[in-house]
């Protein structure tokens, strides 16, 4: 079953415990720099929105990735084999939310696997239960008419679902 991280931009303050997390869980380092998880910040409307690896259905990276680098997991999650990727950044160039994130060290590009090594799961999600912002998805909690009235509150388009566009406030 395919898993992702939903966000809720509204309830996101800002705190970067997620990217702290992330790169705590993938890197031993304390350095947002290295998360696989971003927090855009936008002025007017003033708001925060965590990006994050939406494991697309049809994910355009796979199919751009000239080395065959990006693949999806057996969690539903689209990541880089390291061992192959050759820092190209198509896979970011194409990214309907500009999800993959480059390693500052090794140019190669990074998304989310939903820390399939890690047994509390996503480290970001259980850093941000304060907040809220963050929690996992298996498509039985979250109706897709919650995630699309969440998509049309900030005024974007929700990826990683098939056949799901934004609507306008209120035109569910």
């Amino acid at each position: 079953m395919t898993k992702w991280i939903v966000t809720d931009p509204q309830k996101c303050t800002a705190c970067h415990r997620c990217e702290i997390a992330c790169a705590m869980a993938h890197h031993g380092s304390c350095r947002p720099e290295l998360a696989r998880i971003r927090i855009h910040r936008f002025e007017n409307p003033a708001y925060n929105v965590p990006v994050v690896c939406m494991a697309c259905e049809d994910a355009p990276c796979i199919k751009v990735c000239p080395v065959n680098a990006r693949v999806r997991e057996v969690n539903g999650s689209v990541v880089t084999n390291t061992n192959r990727c050759i820092g190209c950044r198509a896979c970011v160039y194409i990214c309907p939310v500009a999800s993959p994130a480059v390693n500052p060290f090794t140019g190669q590009t990074m998304t989310c696997d939903l820390c399939m090594d890690q047994e509390d799961g996503p480290w970001c999600v259980v850093a941000c239960r304060v907040d809220g912002a963050l929690w996992i998805d298996d498509g039985d909690r979250c109706s897709l008419q919650s995630a699309r009235a969440q998509a049309g509150r900030v005024r974007s388009v929700l990826y990683g679902a098939p056949r799901v566009r934004a609507h306008k406030k209120g035109h569910l």
